[in-house]
């Protein structure tokens, strides 16, 4: 992507049809390439079988700074989750070879906690509820805003960070000071 500059060096990016400024000489914004302790870039894997979909979603997702993967039906999802570690999944439901769902219950079988989002025009609210012990952080039907979208990515890899950071917390509190035995 190339990167414009104006008279008034105010450098300008085009992205999704948007133009962005970056802050001015003399702007009290922090520098975030300046960060002592670069910033972790969260990995997604989107599984749709929709190649145009997919592309989408993905591309939406890499333009806002996250590492992503894609997978074409819920098989190939299930594979890459056995040799990677994601920070979030976003999954369409209906696909060939096993259907988002049923990856949800895979993974949730297996263990595993990471954030699942589903993206789907067949899946409703009430689909949901019905499989509550799944945990699905968020539903969004198709089609969907992809500012919205990003938003509720952005909420979802928030609230999982807070989680595991109150788990920790509260294990260190229940565990840093032993008690007497009386």
């Amino acid at each position: 992507m190339k990167l414009h500059t104006h008279s008034d060096k105010t450098a300008v990016t085009p992205l999704f049809g948007l133009v962005l400024s970056a802050p001015r000489q003399g702007s009290c914004v922090t520098d975030p390439s300046r960060s002592p302790v670069p910033a972790r870039v969260r990995r997604i894997l989107v599984v749709d079988d929709e190649e145009n979909t997919r592309h989408f979603i993905s591309t939406a997702l890499a333009g806002a700074g996250f590492d992503v993967n894609a997978a074409s039906d819920g098989e190939q999802a299930w594979e890459a989750l056995q040799h990677e570690i994601y920070d979030l999944l976003v999954t369409d439901n209906e696909m060939p070879r096993l259907a988002g769902i049923k990856l949800i219950e895979r993974i949730r079988d297996a263990g595993m906690s990471l954030p699942i989002i589903m993206a789907s025009g067949s899946f409703s609210m009430e689909g949901v509820r019905d499989y509550a012990q799944l945990q699905i952080a968020a539903l969004i039907p198709k089609p969907f805003d992809i500012w919205e979208f990003l938003t509720i990515v952005r909420t979802a890899l928030r609230v999982s960070a807070e989680d595991a950071a109150a788990d920790l917390g509260t294990f260190q509190q229940l565990h840093a000071v032993p008690q007497p035995i009386r």
